[in-house]
């Protein structure tokens, strides 16, 4: 049986690949990582874009909120 996954908010740093190779994401500290379990995880719309408005982080077509599928084991690995 596989791990169920929770669809959650992210930023993505660059172009949409969704966990593909090359995806990067903001961290938690505002920074950019490649790293999946290390993106900052969000579950609504409205408290991704308060994160990036207090990080002043400019949304736009290449660093944007979008969903990615996590198990809970991968939420608790970027907590």
């Amino acid at each position: 049986m596989s791990p169920k996954r929770k669809t959650l908010f992210v930023i993505f740093a660059g172009p949409q690949q969704h966990g593909g190779p090359g995806t990067c994401y903001i961290a938690q500290d505002g920074t950019i990582t490649g790293i999946r379990s290390r993106a900052a995880k969000f579950y609504s719309f409205a408290e991704a874009e308060r994160f990036a408005k207090a990080r002043n982080i400019t949304l736009s077509a290449i660093t944007y909120i979008g969903q990615e599928g996590f198990t809970d084991f991968e939420i608790q690995m970027g907590s």
